[in-house]
């Protein structure tokens, strides 16, 4: 059986891992397309560095945050354990 308290810790770790993983990959879209439209622009340094955080951004946001922590815990909470 679930304690109370500890189901509700782990919701709540959830909907931060969640928010965080939508907030950093909204963070790398945007920075992906300042880069595009400063490389379009003629600025490259700028959009080279815009597109590079954008990258690291959108990893962070899919991949560390969604992929390795948030489906981990959804899979847990599915199972009942």
């Amino acid at each position: 059986m679930v304690d109370v308290p500890a189901a509700a810790v782990e919701l709540l770790e959830l909907l931060a891992v969640v928010v965080g993983a939508g907030a950093a990959s909204a963070i790398g879209v945007v920075l992906e397309r300042v880069g595009v439209d400063a490389v379009t622009g003629g600025d490259l340094v700028l959009g080279a560095w815009a597109v590079g955080m954008g990258l690291l951004a959108l990893y962070v946001g899919v991949v560390a945050l969604g992929y390795e922590q948030a489906l981990p815990r959804i899979q847990r909470l599915t199972a009942g354990e």
